[in-house]
Order: C-alpha cells, then structure tokens, then sequence
C-alpha cells in the first residue's frame, strides 16, 4: 500500500531533519529497520479499522445499491431472454419434479437405481442451471460459461448411463468410494498445511475397506478417473472426451475447452473474456459486464433440455412427450431471443 510507504518515509524525513550531528544520522540508519517493523505492525491494523467503519457507515451500502443499479440496467437490455431463460428453467424443473413424484414409489419399490440416478442428475442439471441463470443476471458471463462446463458433464453422463444400463450405473455409483477414498488421503497428506482436521483414521479406514471391495470387484483399473467407464467403453484409461463421444455430443468438445478456459489460468483467460466481447479497449475486468451473455444462455438452455429429456424419456407418456416438445421449442426460442439483442448492440 502507497500509504504504508508515504508514512515510513514521513517519519524517515521528520527523524533526520531532526538530527544534528553525523553521529545521530548514522544512528536514524541504524534504526531504520526496527521503525519499518514497528509501522508495519501499527499501520496495517489501523488502516483496517478505518476501511472497516466507513464501509459499515455506508461505504458497503453504496456497493451494492451500484451493483443492484447495474442490474436492473443488465436485466433492461436482456429482458426477453432472462424472463424466457426463468421459465425455461422452471419448466424443466417441474417436469422432473411431476416425473420423480410419479415414479418414485414404484423405482424404490423395484429397487430402480437407474431411475433414482438419473432422477438425481437431472436435479442436479436443474440446480446448475439456475446458478447460471444468476451469473448472467448479475453481469457474470465469464462465469456462467464455465459453470455450464458442469451441466454438459451433467447431461453427458447421464446420457452414457442410460444407454449403458444397470451394470455401469453400479460401477458409477461405486466408483464415489474410489473419490472419496483418494480425496480423504490427500487431505491427511496435507493436513499440517491445509490446518484442517482430516477425517479420522476409523472413517479413512472404514473407505479403505470399500475402496478394496470395488477395486477388488472391479479390477485395477477401476481406480483411474473414469474406470467406472472403462468396461462399458471398452477402453483403459478412459476420459470426458470418450463419454462425449460414446453418446454423440463431441461435437461440444470445442465449447467444453472454450469454457474451461474461464476454469484454468491459462494466457488466454486473462486476455479474453466473454464480458469484453463489445469493447476492443484492452481493459481489465474485474466486476460486471452486460456483454457475451448469448453463448452461455444458449448452451444452458441446450443442455438443461438434453438431461430433461434425456430422463423424460425413462418412461414416456402423452404429458411427457407434450412438455419435451415445449421444452425443445423453447430451447430455440431462448437462443433467438439472446443472439437478437447481441445483434442489436453489435450493429
């Protein structure tokens, strides 16, 4: 901070135009590092205090009445899309609600764990796709890209599960203690440096215990990332790209990698951004944009479509065939909607 410089070099300036004689120069130097201690340690606490109660008297109130301005502006000139985006959402979310009320005593009866798997993927598709839906209307598009990169991975395994039948969702189910396992022994790894009580070594063991039944069940290579797939891939060492593949949605492999570039720190993240896409001012940003909000909207509406009706199709009937057709319906609408107001900003 400026601030801490400007007071080090204030007292620096203040001792020596107080000294006299070469002899209390030499000992203002020599004391040079004690004073730079003692102000770090005093200045830094104060300075804190004082951010502190002007944001408490208002400073943090200003904040966010500029943010809440922004979006209700960002919600202005995206309207047609938010508001087709929210009612999308929802209607996907009560087909898969009406589905799961309708066929969950019957699954659980049966022991269905495909039904319960897919019924559970597809909430979670819903919940992701709501968390989007905030990103855009908050200015975050850059965000909400890369967090459609979870609901692809979300639609995607879904899809392979369903045509890959019970054996692969009891390997994809069992796989969790595969992840647990390895995660509760990297923790204990770093606990010292993490300073974060790791599980104990009871629970650890209680994983390893369930770890070595699948490993034993499954084979080795039912530890590697996607071994829960592997047999039904007929391939080792298996990836995302292969799942993607296996259901016909490789054709999304370049936006997979196109949002994962707002996950890694890659060169091109900090010199692109879905947010800077109307300006060509080499700016950095740091907030909210309502720029680039079509390709993530887009892509969630795809997507979010894809895992519905992916599970709607579990076990069809009038009403679900009626809202798959609403749903697709939509789907272009939503991207209609979006790419209309890009152009009209663009033009």
């Amino acid at each position: 901070m400026q601030i801490l410089q400007d007071e080090f070099n204030k007292s620096i300036a203040e001792l020596a135009a107080s000294a006299k004689t070469e002899a209390e120069l030499e000992a203002i130097a020599a004391s040079v590092p004690e004073m730079f201690n003692e102000i770090l340690n005093r200045l830094p606490k104060t300075i804190l205090e004082s951010i502190k109660r002007d944001a408490y008297q208002g400073g943090l109130d200003e904040i966010r009445q500029s943010h809440l301005d922004f979006k209700a502006r960002n919600y202005q000139r995206w309207k047609d899309g938010f508001d087709a985006l929210e009612l999308f959402i929802g209607i996907c979310t009560e087909a898969g609600d009406n589905f799961n009320k309708r066929l969950r005593p019957t699954a659980t009866k049966n022991g269905d764990i495909l039904f319960d798997t897919i019924t559970r993927l597809h909430a979670k598709g819903c919940l992701i796709a709501k968390e989007i839906a905030c990103l855009l209307t908050n200015g975050f598009a850059d965000g909400a890209h890369s967090r459609w990169r979870a609901l692809h991975e979300i639609t995607v395994t879904s899809k392979f599960l369903t045509e890959k039948g019970n054996d692969t969702v009891e390997r994809y189910l069992a796989h969790e203690y595969v992840d647990s396992y390895k995660g509760a022994c990297q923790h204990k790894k770093y606990e010292e440096r993490l300073q974060a009580a790791p599980l104990s070594d009871h629970a650890i063991a209680s994983l390893k215990v369930k770890y070595d039944e699948a490993i034993s069940r499954y084979g080795n290579d039912f530890s590697n990332s996607y071994g829960w797939a592997e047999d039904a891939l007929g391939k080792k060492r298996a990836n995302f790209a292969d799942l993607e593949k296996s259901v016909d949605l490789d054709h999304w492999r370049p936006y997979y990698k196109w949002s994962s570039q707002n996950i890694h720190a890659s060169a091109k993240t900090i010199r692109s951004s879905l947010g800077m896409t109307e300006t060509s001012a080499d700016l950095l940003l740091v907030g909210s944009s309502d720029s680039g909000m079509t390709d993530p909207a887009h892509s969630m509406a795809i997507s979010l479509s894809q895992v519905t009706v992916n599970l709607l199709q579990l076990s069809p009937n009038l009403d679900n065939a009626v809202a798959m057709k609403i749903i697709l319906e939509m789907t272009n609408e939503i991207g209609d909607l979006f790419l209309k107001v890009h152009k009209q900003k663009s033009t």
